[in-house]
């Protein structure tokens, strides 16, 4: 519901700097995360000027200067376009938690060694390809106003955050002959993988949905 947004979008204004800002917050998660499951599988660090740690904090400063060109914005206009800045401020608050949780993925490596993935191999590959696949359509998406496939987005990736509570579930009722250290770091990774595409269904829910639903999802996938 952001086609009000984007008529009043000119260039160099308040509300355009907060809408960019959001689409530069979608295009560092997106580098952010490739680096993690670069680092998380091969073991190889980012770049410098790639760091995860500092991409983070990234994130932060443009909510924070988005959430301040939003406020003047309002202020300066007593209060017009309130709608469309609701939903950008709730975008933000999401966003910045995808950046958390990508930070626990590279932390889990880090922290805890290799990770020994196992059976879940593949799959975990698949969910992590699929996670990728989710920055540039949300981004399109923002970008063309498209409802249709911000719904889509929702729909084809409810199951996949399902999928990692099931696995998070089996995982904990195990018979314990799992060796704990990595039963542990699969749980956590799963539980990471999970968050980060909730919230990212959340941004796309907030493209396609009135505000009142913004975080609640077509009742067909629940």
């Amino acid at each position: 519901m952001l086609k009000d947004l984007l008529k009043l979008l000119s260039k160099g204004s308040l509300m355009d700097q907060a809408y960019h800002e959001t689409i530069e917050m979608i295009n560092v998660l997106e580098t952010m995360f490739k680096d993690t499951v670069v680092y998380v599988f091969q073991g190889t660090e980012p770049e410098d000027n790639r760091d995860v740690y500092a991409m983070d904090k990234r994130i932060n400063l443009l909510q924070q200067k988005m959430r301040r060109h939003i406020y003047n914005h309002l202020v300066l206009s007593q209060g017009k376009d309130l709608y469309p800045s609701l939903i950008l401020v709730q975008m933000a608050v999401d966003l910045e938690r995808v950046g958390d949780y990508i930070k626990n993925l590279y932390d889990a490596r880090r922290f805890g060694g290799e990770i020994q993935f196992g059976n879940a191999l593949e799959e975990m590959k698949m969910l992590e390809q699929k996670t990728r696949d989710m920055f540039p359509r949300i981004r399109t998406a923002l970008q063309k106003n498209d409802t249709v496939d911000a719904t889509e987005v929702q729909k084809e990736y409810f199951d996949l955050a399902k999928l990692c509570d099931a696995r998070v579930e089996g995982l904990l009722k195990s018979d314990g002959t799992s060796e704990t250290r990595q039963t542990t770091a699969l749980v956590l990774y799963y539980r990471y993988i999970k968050r980060v595409i909730a919230h990212l269904i959340n941004v796309a829910s907030a493209i396609s949905n009135p505000y009142d639903r913004v975080g609640f999802h077509p009742d067909d996938i629940i």
